[in-house]
């Protein structure tokens, strides 16, 4: 059985899917926060350990970022699964944790990496879409891709946009962290 923490910074929406997706081979033990949000609510209602790890609590992001890592450590944490976490983290943790970071991105990457990468497509007026899984390293939505689906819609419309991507995240995911757990693709 593989250990995993979700990381979160918001509502919380794909931490509930993994959590109730059941995923065979996996246990979602932690959910690592960097503030109070919804997340924290559907961790206790499913009963998993949640830490909330404030910036602002600690002298330096290093600082912080030994902290998390210490807890994980502690954990036998064996995948540590991004799922909205609003934080970019510091080449040391990526590389102390190297091969065993994974996220999800709502573009076909290398297109619209960070931030608002559904506005950025919209704008560019693109016609494909996609959701990316994604290996974790230095930079930022750069690392190795491990799966890509493409969302397919008629419009520019925002909000309809962003809703088939969620549904295509939440197949997506569980169906990536099963098989990392089930290959031993976890490093």
């Amino acid at each position: 059985m593989r250990t995993l923490a979700v990381f979160a910074s918001g509502n919380g929406t794909n931490f509930e899917n993994i959590v109730t997706s059941r995923i065979e081979g996996a246990s979602v033990e932690l959910l690592v926060t960097d503030k109070i949000c919804n997340a924290l609510n559907i961790a206790r209602q499913y009963g998993i350990e949640s830490c909330t790890f404030m910036r602002k609590d600690y002298e330096s992001k290093e600082q912080m970022e030994k902290a998390i890592a210490s807890v994980l450590v502690e954990k036998d944490i064996d995948l540590i699964v991004l799922a909205g976490y609003m934080r970019l983290l510091s080449p040391w943790f990526v590389q102390r944790f190297s091969g065993r970071i994974i996220n999800i991105h709502p573009s076909l990457l290398p297109h619209y990496k960070g931030k608002d990468a559904i506005g950025q497509a919209i704008e560019d007026r693109k016609r494909i879409y996609g959701v990316t899984v994604h290996y974790v390293n230095e930079g930022m939505d750069e690392g190795k891709i491990i799966e890509q689906v493409t969302v397919p819609y008629d419009g520019f419309d925002a909000v309809e946009l962003e809703k088939r991507v969620h549904e295509c995240e939440y197949e997506l995911y569980p169906k990536v962290i099963a098989h990392l757990c089930d290959q031993g693709d976890i490093q």
